[in-house]
């Protein structure tokens, strides 16, 4: 799983983008990490092979201009530093991060559909900068026999609908319809100023907006600022694209045609809030990583529905926190390449 932190305010976003993501990388990213701001109808983007620490070290990235951005840190799962997030169309204006998988839509047609669509695109001119030789895993291939990653192909999938008339949100959710997964999608455009767009499936997208209507986005509001008051904290919603701006979100009249994610129930929530406890409760376990949480829980989701497992762990885990009893254990872990290393989040209750 990856990590994404946005923000929209009235300060610098890159420091806040930074801090957010320290938080929160444990649990999912740190192989790869990127950054894309706003300012004056330009975007500032970077990124690296490795974690925050690296991104700090090799970029001038913390310094970026604009009250607007956002970050993202990837799993490990192949490529170089062009199969990092963000991705960018061919003329810099628009930058797209996502955190997810292909899921229950990782089929035979559905592989095939996004080669072909792809193969489409780079023939209208559209340029994938993730293009490596061979195949990695399941992403898409083209005709010579090169692999691009699915989010730079969402990319400039979404760029080419914008280009035909659409409006964003409108490209979004055809986008995510047309090809769809299990994911969350941001768009950050030069263009359109103090605006995140946000499309979410079922991966987890949680905002948060402060007394005075500065917005932060995460995967997890454990990433949000301790000493930030914040009126709400909540899930956006799924299956829908959100326009975010500085103080609240609009809901797109275009849905994402995906109709079976299933909710967040109350029964849901007290059933793996209780299984959660029991076993971490247990001494004789070992700390938890989020990815085990989440499977854990698995059973609890109706059969056929497409689960929510993510924003229910994390969302549970912040419960423990708010009651004083979550522990973080900091693991080391190789890299995405030799001589590189990240770590893990591992949680605990304490005593």
């Amino acid at each position: 799983m990856c990590n994404i932190a946005g923000y929209i305010g009235k300060r610098n976003a890159a420091p806040i983008l930074i801090e957010m993501m320290k938080k929160q990388e444990g649990y999912g990213g740190g192989y790869y990490t990127g950054m894309s701001t706003q300012y004056e109808g330009k975007l500032y983007t970077a990124k690296v092979i490795g974690d925050t620490e690296n991104f700090l070290n090799e970029t001038d990235g913390i310094n970026f201009p604009g009250t607007t951005g956002f970050m993202h840190s990837r799993s490990n799962s192949g490529g170089d530093v062009e199969w990092g997030h963000p991705f960018l169309s061919a003329e810099k204006n628009i930058s797209y991060i996502a955190n997810g998988s292909a899921g229950i839509f990782l089929t035979d047609h559905m592989k095939s559909l996004r080669s072909k669509t792809a193969t489409e695109l780079e023939e209208k001119g559209y340029v994938f900068a993730s293009k490596t030789k061979g195949e990695i895993g399941n992403y898409p291939v083209l005709p010579d026999n090169t692999c691009i990653h699915m989010s730079d192909l969402m990319c400039q999938y979404i760029t080419y609908f914008i280009d035909t008339g659409m409006e964003t949100d409108q490209a979004m959710s055809k986008s995510f319809s047309m090809l769809p997964s299990e994911v969350v999608g941001l768009i950050l455009r030069n263009d359109v100023t103090g605006r995140i767009f946000v499309s979410r499936v079922n991966q987890p997208m949680m905002i948060g907006i402060t007394d005075d209507g500065d917005t932060y986005l995460a995967t997890t509001a454990l990433a949000f600022p301790d000493d930030v008051k914040f009126r709400i904290i909540d899930l956006l919603p799924h299956s829908t694209t959100c326009e975010v701006y500085q103080g609240g979100y609009r809901v797109s009249a275009y849905p994402i045609l995906i109709d079976n994610v299933a909710d967040i129930t109350p029964y849901i929530w007290h059933h793996a809030y209780r299984r959660l406890e029991e076993i971490l409760k247990d001494k004789k376990n070992e700390p938890l990583g989020i990815g085990d949480a989440i499977k854990a829980c698995a059973d609890l989701w109706t059969e056929g529905k497409i689960r929510q497992g993510a924003p229910l762990a994390y969302e549970i885990i912040r419960s423990f926190k708010n009651e004083g009893r979550l522990g973080i254990a900091h693991i080391p872990v190789k890299g995405a390449y030799e001589g590189y290393e990240t770590k893990n989040f591992r949680i605990y209750l304490k005593q």
